[in-house]
């Protein structure tokens, strides 16, 4: 099950984010939700 979130981010950073993904074919969500999952493993 996914959770909607809101969050605030910068809108040139989150403008430059949303060009990696499209050039990289990948959702933002997506990668954002890998993202997270990564600085949780480091976590430990």
């Amino acid at each position: 099950m996914k959770k909607r979130i809101n969050v605030t981010i910068d809108e040139k950073i989150i403008g430059r984010f949303q060009d990696y993904c499209k050039e990289n074919a990948m959702k933002v969500s997506s990668k954002i939700e890998l993202l997270i999952l990564e600085e949780l493993k480091n976590e430990k």
